[in-house]
């Protein structure tokens, strides 16, 4: 069978998507795809010079997002990030980073030789997530390394904490040096006042957003936006030039374009309809015993200044069951697909796609295998919670460096010669030249006892790790 005949066939299933992409297989029309199908011809305008139709897109983005400027992405926010370090950046460079972002950020640090310095986010225990950014955080940084020229961060992240972008962007601006804001699952956020507010909204220079992720577009599909007089137009244009294919699908373009068009109409409402049923969802709190879901009271610890409750975050912690074990139970039983999992959570995705009757699924089966399910009397160990690995190399120096492979358990204090992260959400848990210590190695082990998959690794079974030669 084929990849078209097994998604056919998939289709005709009623497993219930908890994962992008935002439409949930559900909202959205298109004609047979292979009529809509071109390239660059007369009166369809170029992405990589638009002055007609695409342009006008981009216009119509960037009034509805509050931006300046607005660029199509279909590289994916992969494409945004990596132009918007390239062309806030220059070769070599220092750049500060909160140490929770997307592997595209490091590969950004990685081509262009650049010197990072991580910025950790605080840790809540209780549910075994990364907190958020503060902007004290990002001002101690930049009193210790004067020369950085850009900080970027992650807000809203994979489990929907928000850092406070406005306290930031004050911080950052300061030093007259752009604030990127890697918010791709954020793109809802400028179109409901129930949900917090965009780093747009909030004074960030660019910021890039998966339109596909938490709105109705076609996977692959995003947008960067840029303003304010610390963004270096020119440069970030070049290398979106670069890093965006030449050949750009107007089949993702129709995509993006019809999102916002949805969104300019429909957007309030949908979100709206979203907002009461996650109301309605979140009330399980009461009924759960062993199960606890992360709801807003989790701004109460002093990191976490907001919360996207789209995010629907699934603690086991309580309960004798990892993460991974509930995501496949749902899976299995339930036909409910799961965004991701780690040894402690799940994560469930919400969009304006979802349904009442799909929502309510997910409370049912939730409340049913906190039932059956035995609790854990002991909590484990928090192995998560203030994990840092001491910098040695910079990770272009690492990545030249010569190396030699050994057993991953046999690596105690060698330098990585590769990454380590677990996708989604591809934070990475080990960076190139990062000091392999204690900690990481047990934390490693639990990804490994839970059946939880690592990637970024050359090694499939993971038991090997390349480090540099010493």
């Amino acid at each position: 069978m084929g990849l078209y005949e097994k998604l056919k066939e998939y289709s005709s299933l009623d497993y219930y998507p908890f994962h992008m992409p935002g439409h949930k297989r559900r909202l959205g029309e298109m004609i047979n795809p292979y009529k809509l199908d071109i390239t660059e011809i007369a009166d369809f305008d170029d992405l990589h010079h638009a002055e007609g139709i695409l342009k006008h897109t981009e216009q119509k983005a960037a009034k509805l997002f509050g931006a300046e400027d607005s660029r199509m992405l279909i590289n994916g926010s992969t494409a945004g990030i990596l132009s918007a370090i390239a062309g806030s950046v220059r070769p070599g460079g220092k750049i500060a980073v909160a140490r929770n972002c997307h592997k595209s950020v490091y590969h950004a640090i990685l081509l262009g030789e650049l010197q990072s310095y991580y910025i950790y986010p605080e840790y809540v225990g209780e549910y075994g997530i990364h907190g958020a950014v503060t902007p004290e955080s990002v001002e101690k940084i930049l009193n210790e390394e004067p020369e950085i020229q850009a900080v970027v961060i992650t807000s809203p992240t994979y489990e929907g904490i928000v850092s406070d972008v406005a306290g930031i962007a004050a911080v950052v601006h300061k030093r007259k040096i752009p604030l990127i804001v890697d918010e791709a699952h954020g793109a809802h956020l400028y179109f409901n006042t129930h949900f917090p507010k965009g780093a747009v909204s909030c004074g960030a220079d660019i910021v890039i957003n998966s339109v596909h992720k938490t709105l109705p577009a076609f996977t692959q599909s995003a947008l960067l936006h840029m303003q304010g007089k610390y963004v270096n137009y020119q440069r970030v244009n070049r290398y979106l030039s670069i890093y965006q294919t030449s050949s750009p699908s107007y089949l993702l373009m129709a995509g993006i374009s019809q999102c916002l068009q949805y969104m300019s109409c429909q957007g309030i409402q949908a979100l709206e309809y979203l907002y009461e049923n996650l109301q309605e969802f979140y009330q399980i709190n009461e009924k759960l015993d062993k199960f606890s879901i992360v709801s807003r009271e989790i701004t109460t610890y002093n990191s976490v200044y907001d919360f996207d409750m789209s995010k629907i975050v699934i603690s086991c912690k309580g309960a004798q069951m990892s993460g991974e074990e509930l995501k496949g139970i749902l899976k299995h039983k339930y036909h409910l697909e799961l965004e991701m999992s780690a040894v402690t959570y799940c994560l469930a995705m919400t969009t304006l796609a979802d349904s009442r009757e799909g929502i309510q699924r997910l409370y049912t089966a939730l409340l049913e295998q906190d039932n059956q399910c035995l609790k854990c009397e002991t909590q484990s160990q928090d192995l998560y919670t203030q994990i840092r690995a001491k910098r040695v190399l910079t990770i272009a120096e690492a990545q030249e460096s010569p190396m030699r492979t050994i057993l991953l358990q046999q690596s105690l204090g060698k330098v990585a010669g590769e990454f380590i992260y677990l996708y989604p959400p591809g934070v990475p848990i080990l960076c190139p030249g990062e000091e392999i210590n204690q900690k990481i190695l047990s934390l490693l082990t639990a990804y490994q006892e839970a059946g939880i998959r690592f990637q970024g690794i050359q090694d499939e079974t993971a038991k090997w790790i390349q480090v540099v030669f010493d």
